[in-house]
């Protein structure tokens, strides 16, 4: 099999380099060669001496004006742009939407509709969110937690309030409950859905689809949560996969104040799931239906077919290298 060759850029945090959490290129796989590249929030790139790269692929991310010579329409290697989160608001998606008119030659969407995404200035597909399960995974532990709340609260007012409702609720229920406090806990995180069995989580709008629902599958643990939107080649589904609630919500705002603690009639719909869950011990079966989709269909030696195929597809010259072995298999 004639592999493409893509260099992969993206800021140097360290869930990005080598071996990346995250399912994208986190592990080997056939047909997929790559190399990495950090770059600055402002970077300027010349290309031009990289000859053996046949895609240069853009992490979405934090950057402020960033520049790829050789511009669009005189690069050998097309750049291939992978929008994450331009759900969570207007002035996101504009600002996303900005750099891919300037730099992309394809604009890869995670769980946006591609109808708000068409353009001119470059193609547009749907490659959702892949699974690192070599990362994410049950890792022998012991569940000792019943629920778990591990998420960061900036930007998200009723976060707070969320967490404070949930801890009082389960100390009235006898549950051991656990949060990390607003935080980020890099690589603790990991543990922390392997220890727990239920995942509770508070979307920040209606449109956004959390990553975090594929990963507690692949952890094996269950997964609250508000609905998740529908996105295309994913299906899931309610009382299967996960268990749901409609109120409350949460919103995206940049200086906006937490606000005041939840009433018992307000957090009715999260009381009723997780007693099921945990009181009646259908966290096991939801799980386990998770766990079972998301490996089946949404690891990343899955997704790097189809990353694959939509190379081929969208630039003809790819397709030319590799010839027939282009197809899926």
């Amino acid at each position: 099999m004639i592999p493409l060759h893509l260099a992969l850029l993206h800021r140097g945090h360290w869930y990005n380099q080598a071996p990346r959490i995250d399912g994208h290129f986190a592990y080997d796989v056939p047909g997929l060669t790559w190399e990495h590249h950090d770059v600055e929030r402002d970077f300027c790139l010349d290309v031009k001496a990289w000859k053996d790269v046949d895609a240069i692929w853009l992490d979405d991310g934090k950057y402020s004006a960033p520049s790829i010579e050789p511009h669009k329409g005189n690069r050998i290697s097309p750049v291939v742009y992978r929008v994450l989160w331009p759900t969570l608001g207007e002035s996101i998606h504009e600002t996303k939407r900005r750099i891919a008119e300037r730099l992309a030659d394809l604009v890869l969407l995670d769980h946006d509709k591609p109808e708000n995404w068409y353009s001119s200035d470059f193609q547009v597909r749907q490659l959702p969110y892949a699974v690192n399960e070599r990362y994410y995974r049950d890792r022998g532990l012991r569940r000792d937690i019943d629920v778990g709340f591990y998420c960061v609260w900036q930007h998200s007012p009723a976060r707070p309030a969320f967490s404070a409702w949930l801890e009082g609720y389960c100390k009235k229920r006898g549950w051991v409950y656990w949060h990390t406090g607003g935080q980020s806990v890099n690589q603790e995180y990991a543990s922390l859905l392997a220890r727990t069995k239920v995942v509770v989580h508070l979307n920040r709008t209606a449109n956004t689809r959390p990553a975090r629902i594929f990963d507690c599958a692949a952890a094996g643990a269950a997964f609250l949560s508000n609905p998740m939107p529908p996105v295309i080649g994913e299906c899931w589904m309610p009382g299967v996969h996960y268990l749901t609630f409609d109120k409350p919500a949460d919103s995206y705002v940049l200086d906006g104040k937490p606000r005041g603690p939840f009433s018992d009639k307000e957090m009715e719909g999260v009381e009723i799931a997780l007693d099921d869950l945990i009181g009646h011990g259908f966290w096991e079966p939801i799980a386990a239906n998770a766990k079972a989709y998301t490996l089946a269909c949404h690891t990343w030696e899955r997704r790097s077919w189809e990353l694959r195929g939509i190379l081929c597809d969208c630039f003809p010259h790819l397709r030319r290298k590799v010839g027939e072995q282009w197809a899926y298999t």
